[in-house]
């Protein structure tokens, strides 16, 4: 009896003693927001901006033309596919007071000189081709990132106004026409970077 209590002893002993090569595997094998690439196409270096962690706060529109305001967004941006591509996720209160999750994936195609963006709204399940290469734009005006989106005879437009380093604003718009002309802004918030 002392020996197969010895042996299960042993036995426990080593099943939970950690070993050096465990303790490695253990550590993060990337850092928080990933690294780009040294290859990535240098058009990424146009969202690599919103890479880290942001706070922000902002107003919806609303159906009868009000606006609601709220704080406790947060916006994180990572370099993904070994730094080849962006992914960027907004958490942030809806203006029925849901919380809201966003994901958007930024990635350059070299090979057919286009953007690729998609986003997925994951509370309502879906996901929207934003910007491909027979649809959709991207483009840099002035201080501006801006992402244009195509739907039929609907337009929607993105801009991310980059202050300064640690500032950005971001607003979106929509045109029922085409792009011919522009709605009032339907949301803006205003970013401060945190990491």
């Amino acid at each position: 009896m002392n020996s197969r209590l010895c042996v299960l002893v042993v036995a426990m002993l080593a099943m939970t003693t950690v070993t050096g090569r465990d303790a490695m595997a253990a550590e993060p094998a990337i850092t928080t927001y990933g690294e780009r690439n040294a290859e990535a196409p240098a058009e990424l270096d146009l969202f690599s901006f919103i890479v880290g962690k942001w706070s922000g706060t902002g107003r919806t529109r609303v159906a009868d033309g009000s606006h609601v305001e709220w704080q406790g967004a947060t916006w994180i941006g990572r370099y993904i596919l070994n730094g080849m591509a962006i992914a960027d996720e907004l958490h942030a209160p809806g203006p029925d007071g849901k919380l809201y999750l966003g994901i958007t994936f930024r990635q350059f195609d070299t090979e057919h000189d286009a953007w690729i963006v998609e986003f997925l709204n994951v509370p309502n399940s879906f996901l929207r081709r934003q910007v491909n290469r027979s649809a959709g734009s991207v483009s840099r005006e002035a201080d501006s990132v801006v992402v244009i989106s195509e739907d039929a005879q609907t337009r929607i437009r993105e801009r991310y106004r980059l202050v300064d380093l640690n500032h950005f604003i971001y607003a979106l718009d929509l045109s029922q026409d085409a792009g011919r002309s522009w709605g009032p802004v339907s949301l803006e918030m205003t970013f401060t970077r945190v990491e």
